[in-house]
């Protein structure tokens, strides 16, 4: 937001623009009436400080998180831009419906700012065009929930359910943003009601929390050193995710081979290890990661230089496996 209202401060003139306040500082209602806008006005000492407060106060019309909404912005413009993932059937990018940061999603504009020279004091207004508001949001949420519908569909076609968990996540993602939008167009036209977006969004929702529920995985390691490590930490990972860990009957294997180059020389002892994962249902894989990782050395023995590698692959383990995973198939 920051850098918007910088940015476009910086397109107008920095000198006072008239020494009598204008007819919004005077009277707001008549110069935007409530019935056609919603506004704020904003007082700082500087022009960016009056419209920063400014566009505060037009937020408080809407009971909504700032980072809720970013967050959904992002994950929303993860869907309609990843057009190489595996989980996709066709492309869903779509330019109406694409929302790329706060402001934009906001919608706020703002009067020519005014500086009070007896005061040294700054003020700007800050308002949304309630007509011009309520049109753009039904189009974007027309379009989001188009583009809710289509993912949805492909789930509802998916036999394998590791993929249909993921487009479902997917859809819930679009349906998180557009509740947002939802709520942002009701405050600006409250004729307007959004009842049958709502409860499909709700209904997504319920069906990927259920089919999330019904994944459960086993863990398998192969190592020439410390099987068991790797196969907790893996296991660790998985529940952090919020996956189900089982030995009996695990719908998913999660079968992870660490391989590596042993070797000493004058220096001591060195292991240069390689790991492959693969999560496979009935022998085939439906995931996979890999990684090579450098040489580790160790004075005494080769064990302490698997215990040096072990520290480097589980870190990439949770830094780069789990997270690459659990975007495939959602968060909890």
């Amino acid at each position: 937001m920051k850098v918007f209202l910088a940015l476009f401060s910086l397109a107008l003139s920095l000198g006072p623009l008239s020494a009598q306040a204008p007819s919004w500082y005077l009277d707001r209602e008549e110069a935007y009436p409530s019935r056609f806008y919603i506004s704020a006005v904003g007082e700082g000492v500087s022009r960016g400080a009056a419209e920063t407060a400014a566009v505060a106060g037009v937020s408080l019309f809407f009971n909504t998180s700032t980072q809720v909404r970013n967050e959904a912005i992002r994950e929303f413009n993860q869907v309609v831009s990843d057009t190489g993932s595996d989980l996709s059937k066709k492309t869903y990018a779509s330019e109406q419906a694409v929302i790329r940061s706060e402001e934009e999603f906001l919608g706020v504009q703002f009067a020519d700012p005014w500086y009070d020279q007896a005061r040294r004091v700054w003020a700007a207004l800050a308002y949304i065009d309630r007509r011009e508001a309520a049109r753009i949001y039904g189009s974007r949420i027309t379009a989001n929930m188009g583009l809710l519908r289509a993912v949805a569909a492909d789930a509802e076609g998916e036999m394998e359910p590791l993929y249909a968990c993921g487009l479902l996540s997917r859809a819930a993602g679009i349906g998180t943003l557009t509740e947002e939008l939802i709520k942002t167009a009701v405050v600006v036209d409250p004729a307007v009601s959004y009842a049958e977006d709502l409860a499909l969004i709700q209904e997504l929702r319920s069906a990927y929390r259920t089919r999330r529920a019904g994944l459960s995985f086993g863990v398998s390691v192969t190592s020439p050193e410390s099987p068991a490590r790797l196969e907790r930490k893996l296991q660790q990972l998985l529940e952090t995710m919020g996956a189900a860990v089982t030995t009996r009957n695990p719908l998913y294997m999660v079968s992870a081979v660490l391989s590596a180059d042993e070797g000493s020389n004058m220096a001591g002892y060195y292991v240069r290890p390689g790991i492959s994962i693969r999560v496979e249902r009935g022998g085939e894989a439906l995931f996979s990661y890999g990684k090579n990782y450098e040489r580790f050395n160790n004075l005494s023995s080769t064990s302490g230089a698997y215990n040096r590698a072990f520290i480097a692959i589980e870190k990439d383990l949770e830094e780069n496996f789990i997270t690459q995973f659990a975007a495939m198939i959602g968060g909890k």
